[in-house]
């Protein structure tokens, strides 16, 4: 193998050739590339970043949910239990006054029902002699009866 200027001549061209394809062309293919990576991971990192403050307002949303649940919760419970202690009160009050109005409804029939009764005392005799004049014919004199016998029938 023979060393002559024509291969000396095509090193050195090679060489300029190189040189210049490195200014022109790889060097800022190599910078864009770089800017490329540096937006890249830039992006990536604010992605990351923002999924981690996503997750923590989501975290903090499901708490401050949780906590509203109980306390409406709470709340509900609270109003349901004074509603049924409310209630309680009302049936209660309503059956007292019931059981007044019962008595005093009683009280007022056992006292319609004993004067009677003494209104159908003082006529007994008349309806007695009434009944006897029908069924033989004549009236009898008989005004009284007896007592313990009338009260007996009445009042049993």
């Amino acid at each position: 193998m023979e060393f002559n200027a024509t291969f000396l001549v095509s090193i050195i061209s090679f060489l300029v050739f190189m040189f210049l394809m490195n200014k022109i062309l790889y060097a800022p293919m190599e910078k864009i590339i770089a800017e490329r990576q540096s937006f890249i991971d830039s992006n990536f990192n604010n992605a990351d970043e923002n999924y981690q403050k996503a997750e923590d307002l989501n975290h903090q949303r499901d708490e401050k949910l949780l906590g509203a649940k109980n306390d409406a919760r709470s709340k509900y419970n609270t109003s349901v239990s004074g509603f049924k202690n409310r209630k309680a009160d009302i049936v209660h009050q309503a059956q007292n006054e019931a059981g007044s109005e019962l008595a005093q409804a009683y009280e007022k029939l056992d006292g319609i029902s004993n004067d009677t009764k003494e209104g159908l005392k003082g006529k007994m005799s008349d309806l007695a002699n009434d009944i006897v004049e029908k069924l033989l014919g004549y009236r009898s004199g008989e005004q009284g009866y007896d007592d313990e016998a009338v009260n007996k029938v009445l009042y049993q």
